[in-house]
């Protein structure tokens, strides 16, 4: 009787730590997807205190003409200023705007071509320095993304200005552990890229 009743328990115990074991598994891995998801969504959800932030600057020279870029951001995670000094990074204009928050800030800045360059040409260029370099799209904009030092750099090309980009700089804030590569999915930041809109008149 003690025989036949000794294989039956032993099967019963491991079945139940089976189960245990898959539902703590199950458990913790909605955890680190809930947790992972607070940064970074496929689809970001609009803010609730939506702000609109302006950057301007001319482009071009016999033809020149102003061009904004306008973006919206959640007012309650980040500030945005257009300012003239205390850049993020290093810079040879004379603006820039800062978006800054408390997981990272990010600095936009307009970038002149070189006489007769396209954006296609300057993706072969930076090919040649950055060999991580690859396409990114957010909404409707859509450019290049690569690694510069500790700080990740995004360009996008300006619909109907043959004269100009618009470069990005992430940074990193000093307490986010999360590594610099994370940043460009956080889903704050796809809200903001997506929501670029340019104007040039």
């Amino acid at each position: 009787m003690k025989n036949k009743l000794f294989p039956v328990s032993v099967a019963a115990a491991a079945l139940a730590g089976a189960a245990w074991y898959l539902r703590s598994k199950k458990l913790s891995g909605k955890k680190s997807s809930s947790g992972a998801a607070s940064k970074s969504e496929a689809v970001p959800a609009a803010p609730k205190n939506v702000k609109e932030g302006s950057y301007s600057f001319i482009s071009g020279f016999q033809d020149a003409a102003t061009v904004e870029m306008k973006l919206s951001y959640d007012a309650d995670r980040f500030s945005f200023l257009v300012v003239e000094d205390g850049f993020l990074s290093e810079s040879g204009d004379s603006h820039v705007g800062i978006l800054s928050g408390e997981d990272f800030s990010a600095q936009f800045e307009y970038a002149g071509f070189y006489r007769g360059e396209s954006f296609d040409q300057l993706h072969e260029e930076l090919q040649t320095k950055h060999r991580d370099i690859c396409p990114v799209a957010y909404g409707a904009n859509t450019g290049l993304k690569f690694l510069a030092g500790d700080n990740i750099c995004l360009v996008f090309p300006i619909p109907q200005d043959t004269y100009s980009y618009l470069l990005v700089t992430l940074v990193k804030a000093k307490e986010n552990d999360d590594p610099i590569e994370q940043i460009p999915d956080y889903a704050d930041l796809k809200y903001v890229l997506g929501s670029m809109s340019f104007c040039r008149s």
